[in-house]
């Protein structure tokens, strides 16, 4: 029997099984190629581990001693890169043609990153970024039944909105000592996020916070002749010219008196001045703009500071274990910064705050002072500023609606 047209058969079939075979090897070939484009960088990313400097980093990361001494000297003017911290995400940039370090980019906080970019004369140039968020427009609220901060834990919301909430309320009340069970609070805030996931709160935009059946409401504005801030309903500033206390405590372990038992000395005498109790380390702020006048041991209250805030007022803090970085005599400081922490030093029977308040050089009981207020919406601005409520107000009646 004659073989042969079968065996041309199979030959001419496997002929046209390695043709179509190759045929989609080299289709498949294509679409992989036209899938894949052309990626001309790519990223290395770490986060700053304890102990580490920059040169140490950079070295770990295969960076040249040359390139991270240039790098280094471009962030000095505009954010060192000598100082920076644990947890914070450092990112190197390659071309991935040539492989060569064309950018670093280094968390500076929430909002920034520092950018050094190579350029095409071989030096380093270094800037500040804004981090891309997509900002969102969004809302919480509850009630309370221990403190602010529990009620937004026990509720999975970010504690760090918590913390925006009790500074912009930080003059109307005193989260410390004034909580009440049944409080409630109602937030509408920027909410950030980066490649769809959520990163951090951003600014407040309007709040409402009930606190004992009394409302305060505030509102974000700031306009042509109005200075960025938290406004009521009318336009007078939330902010005063004092905070209502310059730390969070335990509790008040001595108030202002005339007449007490000295704990230490057993004598009656005036108490002029009002103790926080709190535990040692806690950070003490000045409670308005001023400069230090005094800094440093002083007697009775031991490592001390008195601050200037204007023609009429002084306050005193004294106990502390050690000063803030930078407070000396003739520093400048701003409401709301850390001057101190909590000690034990002087005539002390334990960790606490004293707290005094001198008018024209005369003591006052800090809790019965009206604290001046800033300066309210400017006339000027008061169509504009109508304008925002309304619109804060038509966003939180559309959010009730959806519930």
């Amino acid at each position: 029997m004659d073989t042969r047209p079968t065996a041309i058969r199979l030959a001419v079939i496997l002929l046209i099984g390695v043709i179509v075979i190759a045929g989609g090897f080299f289709w498949l070939q294509k679409i992989k190629a036209d899938d894949s484009a052309p990626v001309t960088e790519r990223m290395v990313r770490v986060h700053v581990p304890k102990g580490a400097t920059f040169s140490t980093l950079a070295a770990s990361m295969g960076v040249a001693t040359d390139t991270a001494v240039a790098i280094l000297a471009s962030s000095k003017k505009i954010h060192d890169l000598s100082t920076i911290r644990v947890g914070r995400e450092l990112a190197l940039v390659y071309d991935k043609p040539s492989n060569t370090l064309k950018k670093l980019l280094y968390t500076v906080d929430g909002e920034k990153k520092f950018a050094a970019q190579l350029l095409e004369n071989g030096q380093w140039e270094g800037s500040l970024e804004a981090i891309p968020y997509d900002v969102r427009q969004e809302s919480v609220e509850g009630v309370i039944v221990s403190s602010l901060y529990e009620a937004f834990l026990d509720n999975n919301l970010d504690v760090r909105l918590a913390l925006l909430v009790a500074e912009m309320f930080a003059w109307q009340v005193d989260f410390a000592a004034d909580i009440r069970t049944g409080d409630s609070f109602k937030v509408i805030y920027e909410a950030n996020y980066l490649d769809g996931l959520y990163i951090m709160p951003g600014k407040i935009l309007a709040a409402e916070f009930i606190n004992d059946g009394e409302v305060s409401r505030g509102y974000y504005f700031k306009g042509e002749q109005t200075k960025e801030g938290y406004y009521d309903e009318q336009g007078a500033a939330l902010q005063k010219e004092f905070l209502k206390s310059p730390l969070q405590y335990k509790y008040i372990s001595s108030g202002y008196s005339t007449a007490r038992v000295n704990p230490i000395t057993k004598k009656v005498s005036a108490h002029r001045g009002i103790d926080y109790a709190a535990n040692y380390g806690t950070p003490a702020v000045s409670i308005g703009d001023g400069a230090v006048t005094q800094a440093g041991w002083s007697g009775p209250y031991g490592i001390s500071l008195l601050v200037r805030h204007n023609e009429m007022y002084t306050t005193r803090y004294g106990h502390f274990q050690s000063l803030a970085k930078g407070i000396r005599v003739g520093a400048k400081v701003k409401q709301g910064q850390v001057v101190g922490y909590v000690g034990s030093t002087g005539q002390s029977t334990g960790p606490h705050l004293h707290y005094e308040m001198h008018k024209f050089g005369s003591y006052v009981n800090p809790f019965k002072v009206e604290v001046p207020p800033g300066d309210p919406v400017a006339e000027a601005d008061k169509e504009q500023f109508t304008s925002a409520i309304k619109n804060f107000q038509q966003f939180a009646s559309l959010k009730q609606s959806y519930k």
